[in-house]
């Protein structure tokens, strides 16, 4: 869903174009994925980005296979692969090839987000001490 380079097309089951930020969410989860993979290039701008694509993909409970990058490498019970095609390969069919495993390990991606990184509101409150003056 979203931007795919025209290389690539060929090679992919289906192609979502975006859609407004407000249908993203129902979106996104109606495509009950087996697995989500999220690739990263190590450089500079991505260097800067965010986790928010594990977020995304873990709170739909998305097993996620993803680039082990600085932006990724946030505790998330994920799984990370070097650069290398072998271990992109290794990483994808080892989720595919045991689709039980798969989804008890989107389930346990889910649940780390909804335990660390939900702001309730004794989350709120922290952050709203931590940034008015005593």
């Amino acid at each position: 869903m979203g931007m795919c380079p025209e290389k690539l097309r060929p090679f992919i089951h289906e192609f979502h174009q975006s859609v407004p930020i407000t249908e993203y969410p129902a979106r996104l989860a109606a495509l009950d994925l087996d697995l989500a993979i999220a690739p990263l290039e190590d450089n500079q701008f991505n260097r800067c980005k965010s986790n928010l694509r594990l977020l995304e993909f873990g709170a739909c409970g998305f097993p996620v296979v993803c680039s082990d990058v600085a932006a990724f490498q946030d505790g998330l019970p994920v799984t990370r692969v070097k650069p290398r095609f072998k271990d992109w390969v290794d990483a994808i069919r080892m989720h595919v090839n045991d689709l039980d495993a798969a989804a008890r390990a989107g389930d346990a991606l889910r649940e780390a987000i909804h335990r660390d990184w939900m702001l309730d509101e004794a989350s709120a409150r922290e952050w709203l001490a931590s940034w008015m003056p005593d």
